[in-house]
C-alpha cells in the first residue's frame, strides 16, 4: 500500500500526512520543527509505502524535516505495543525516548518503544526503512537503556540486522505469505538478540536466528574466499561475535565452519571448471581458490561432489591437467 501528499490540494497535504502516518504506524503528530501542535507552512511533501511481513509490518517513508511526536496521548490511543527499528537512508534525526538520546544519520538505525512517550526530531528532508515489529513478539519486551541509541551498519550484528531489513523490504512484493512471515520472524529474532547483547546464544536457541546469521556469514565468505581474510577471527569481528561463539552456529549443523569455508572453494573452483577457466590447469585453481595443493582440491571435492576435480573436469573438456 501507498499514500503520497501530492495527490492532495496543498491546503489538505499535512493534515493528509497525519492521517497517513497513524495509519500506517501507531498514534503519532508531525508538527513544524520548533512548534508544538502546529504547521506553519504551505503544504507538505511526503509519501509512505507499506508491507505486511506476518504480524511484522515494514514501511519506508521519504518526507521534509519536521518534529514527530509521540506522547502520553499518543501512548494513550495505542492499540498494541509495539517497537519501531527505524533504518535512515537520507537525512538525520535526533531520537529522544526517556532519559537517552541519539542522533541517527544515514547509515545507522536507532530503537524505539511505542508504549512510552517518544520524539523524533528530523532534521533534513529524509528518507528511512521502518519496521513495526509487537512487543509480544520480543521476550522480555525492550529496556529502557535500548532506546534511543544509535548502532551503526558498518559491522557487527547491526550490519545483519540492517542487511536482512533492507533485503526483506526490496523482496516484500515478490514474496508469498509464508515467505513474508518467515522474514518478519528473521528481523524479529535479529532484533531481539541485538536488545539482548548476546547474538550467539539467542541464534543457537532459535532456528529461525540460526538461519539468517549463518547465511549472511556464508555470504560475506563467498564474496571474499579469493582476495579477503575469511579465518575465523576475521569472520567473527566483522560480525561482532566471538570464534567460539561463531562455531556454536555450527554446531547443530553437518559441516564445520571450517568445512563450510572448504566447500565453499570447491563451488567457486567448480564454477570455473564449468565456465571458462582461460586455460588455467586444475593446480592453478586449486591456488586461486584457496587449496594448499591439488591433494587438497581433490579430497574436497569428494566430499562436495562424490568424485575427484578432474573427474569433474571432464564435463570442461578445455581444462587442462596439471
Amino acid at each position: 500500500m501507498r499514500w503520497q501528499t501530492n495527490t492532495r490540494p496543498q491546503a489538505e497535504q499535512y493534515s493528509y500526512w497525519r492521517e497517513v502516518v497513524c495509519e500506517a504506524f501507531t498514534p503519532l503528530r508531525p508538527t513544524a520543527r520548533g512548534a508544538r501542535d502546529s504547521w506553519d507552512r504551505e503544504g507538505l511533501s511526503g509519501w509512505v509505502e507499506t508491507h505486511a511481513f506476518g504480524a511484522v509490518n515494514g514501511a519506508e517513508i521519504g518526507t521534509c524535516d519536521q518534529t514527530i511526536h509521540h506522547g502520553k496521548a499518543e501512548v494513550d490511543r495505542l492499540e498494541e505495543g509495539v517497537a519501531f527499528v527505524n533504518l535512515m537512508l537520507r537525512g538525520r534525526s535526533v531520537v529522544t525516548q526517556g532519559g537517552s538520546m541519539c542522533l541517527s544519520g544515514p547509515g545507522t538505525f536507532s530503537i524505539v518503544d511505542a508504549t512510552r512517550p517518544f520524539r523524533l526530531d528530523y532534521l533534513d528532508d529524509w528518507r528511512a526503512i521502518s519496521f513495526r515489529i509487537p512487543l509480544e513478539l520480543i521476550p522480555d519486551g525492550v529496556a529502557e537503556a535500548d532506546t534511543a541509541v544509535r548502532h551503526a551498519t558498518s559491522r557487527g550484528l547491526a550490519s545483519v540486522l540492517a542487511d536482512t531489513m533492507r533485503a526483506a523490504w526490496r523482496a516484500g512484493t515478490t514474496l508469498d505469505d509464508d515467505q513474508a512471515n518467515g522474514a518478519g520472524l528473521a528481523v524479529v529474532s535479529l532484533a531481539t538478540a541485538l536488545l539482548r547483547n548476546s547474538p550467539a546464544t539467542e541464534f543457537a536457541a532459535d532456528p529461525v536466528g540460526g538461519t539468517v546469521l549463518r547465511e549472511n556469514i556464508e555470504h560475506f565468505v563467498a564474496r571474499h574466499l579469493q582476495y579477503g581474510e575469511v579465518t575465523p577471527t576475521a569472520v567473527a569481528q566483522h560480525f561482532g561475535i566471538s570464534v567460539r561463539k561463531l562455531h556454536l552456529l555450527y554446531e547443530d549443523r553437518p559441516a564445520t565452519f571450517g568445512q563450510t569455508v572448504m566447500t565453499l572453494r570447491a563451488e567457486q573452483c567448480a564454477e570455473d571448471l564449468l565456465a571458462n577457466p582461460g586455460g588455467l590447469t586444475l593446480t592453478d585453481l586449486a591456488a586461486k581458490w584457496g587449496f594448499s595443493d591439488l591433494s587438497h582440491l581433490n579430497r574436497v571435492f569428494r566430499r562436495r561432489f562424490g568424485c575427484r576435480a578432474s573427474e569433474y573436469a571432464r564435463q570442461a573438456p578445455h581444462v587442462s591437467a596439471p
